[in-house]
C-alpha cells in the first residue's frame, strides 16, 4: 500500500480486507497502525472463549510450552535459580545436565491443526490478559462488554450463541433479533431453561444445546405452536446426548399423535433410526414437522454422539401434507400457483388444435 492512496481509500481497503490478513498485514506496518485502530473489523464468525479468540477460520490460542535446553547454550546459564545446583547437590545420571524451561506461546489453529505458533516474550504478562479475559467469559453481564465492540450495521446478527446467564438476557434486542438464536444450557446443573422463556423468543431458528426439557414441556410447546401463531420457516431444535432418550421421547408422542405419524420422504435430514416421524396440520397453509434427527457433533476434540429434538413450521404441499389432509372426494390440496402452472403447462406445450 503506498502514500498515494487516500485516507478513504485506504479505510475501504482495510475494512473489508479479511480479518486475519488485517492483522497480518497491519502488524509489520506502522504507517498504518495508528489510523487501523479506528476502522472496524468486517467479520463473517467471531467466538471469545476462556481460552481462545476465533476470528473467521483461524483460532488463536495460548499454550504452555516446554523447551529444552542443554549445557552447550547460551541461555543455560539464564535459567532460575530454584533449578541451579546448590552447594551440597549432588548430580546422579547423565553427565549432561538440561533445563526444560517453561513457556507460553500463541499457537494459530485452522480447523482443529495448527499452523504457526509464536513464543511470547518473557517480558509479557500474558496471565493479565488470560485472567481478563476470563472475567468476562464468567461475568453475567456479559453483553455489556461485547455488545458495544459491534458496530451497528452487523444488525441483525445471522448467528448468535449465548450461554444461559437468567431471563433477562431474552430481554436483549439483539437476541431477540437474531436470525438464529444458539442457547448453551450446560452451565445448568440442576436446572432448565423456564418454558415461558422459550415460548416467547421469537427467533427464526432457535437451538437450545444440552436441553434438559422433558417430555411435558415437548408436548406443551407442540401444542402452543398448533395454534398457528408462528410463522413458516420458524424451527425449534433440542439437542440431547445419548439417541435412546430421543427415542423415549418419540414413543411417547406418538401415544398422542400417532394418526399424523409421517414418514417424511421429501424432507432431506439425517433422521434418527427407529423413530417416529410426524406432519401434523396447523391450517389450510402450514404443517408441523416434529422429528429427531443424529448430528454427531464434536465436542472437545471427541466424537459425540447428539441427537436433537426438532419442531419445525412448514407450507402445506402435496409433499408435506399429512394423509388425512386431503378433500372429501380424495383429491389431494393444491396451491393457486401450482394451479397456474398446470395450466400454463397444458397451454403450451399441448397438442396443437390448428389445422
Amino acid at each position: 500500500m503506498t502514500y498515494n492512496l487516500s485516507y478513504p481509500g485506504q479505510r475501504c481497503i482495510i475494512e473489508f480486507l479479511e480479518a486475519n490478513k488485517r492483522i497480518h498485514l497491519v502488524s509489520r506496518s506502522p504507517a498504518l497502525q495508528k489510523a487501523e485502530k479506528s476502522i472496524p473489523f468486517n467479520l463473517d464468525h467471531v467466538q471469545i472463549t476462556p481460552f481462545s479468540l476465533t476470528l473467521n477460520n483461524i483460532c488463536i490460542q495460548i499454550y504452555p510450552a516446554t523447551e529444552q535446553i542443554p549445557e552447550d547454550d547460551a541461555r543455560y546459564e539464564r535459567r532460575p535459580a530454584e533449578v541451579r545446583m546448590q552447594p551440597g547437590f549432588i548430580r546422579s545420571g547423565h553427565s549432561d545436565s538440561v533445563w526444560h524451561r517453561k513457556f507460553n506461546e500463541v499457537v494459530f489453529m485452522r480447523n482443529r491443526e495448527r499452523i504457526a505458533s509464536r513464543p511470547i516474550p518473557e517480558n509479557v504478562k500474558d496471565y493479565i490478559a488470560l485472567e481478563k479475559l476470563n472475567q468476562i467469559i464468567t461475568n453475567r453481564e456479559d453483553f455489556k462488554y461485547y455488545l458495544p465492540l459491534i458496530d451497528s450495521s452487523s444488525f441483525p446478527l445471522k448467528k448468535l450463541k449465548i450461554p444461559f446467564l437468567g431471563s433477562e438476557i431474552f430481554e436483549h434486542p439483539i437476541v431477540q433479533n437474531s436470525d438464529c438464536l444458539t442457547i448453551d444450557e450446560l452451565s445448568l446443573i440442576n436446572d432448565t431453561i423456564p418454558l415461558n422463556d422459550i415460548r416467547n423468543l421469537t427467533n427464526k431458528t432457535v437451538v437450545i444445546q444440552h436441553s434438559k426439557m422433558r417430555i411435558e414441556e415437548m408436548m406443551t410447546l407442540i401444542r402452543d405452536w398448533l395454534r398457528g401463531e408462528k410463522s413458516i420457516g420458524t424451527t425449534l431444535m433440542l439437542e440431547k446426548s445419548f439417541m435412546p432418550i430421543n427415542q423415549a421421547i418419540f414413543r411417547s408422542i406418538k401415544e398422542t399423535f400417532k394418526e399424523f405419524e409421517n414418514d417424511l420422504e421429501h424432507v432431506e435430514e439425517n433422521f434418527l433410526l427407529n423413530c417416529p416421524r410426524f406432519c401434523i396440520p396447523i391450517n389450510n397453509m402450514s404443517n408441523l414437522l416434529v422429528y429427531g434427527i443424529s448430528r454427531g457433533i464434536v465436542n472437545n476434540n471427541i466424537n459425540w454422539p447428539v441427537s436433537a429434538f426438532v419442531m419445525k413450521v412448514v407450507a402445506t404441499t402435496p409433499e408435506v401434507m399429512p394423509g388425512n389432509c386431503q378433500f372429501e372426494d380424495g383429491a389431494p390440496l393444491i396451491l393457486p400457483s401450482m394451479i397456474f402452472v398446470l395450466f400454463a403447462f397444458s397451454y403450451f406445450c399441448g397438442p396443437s388444435t390448428s389445422p
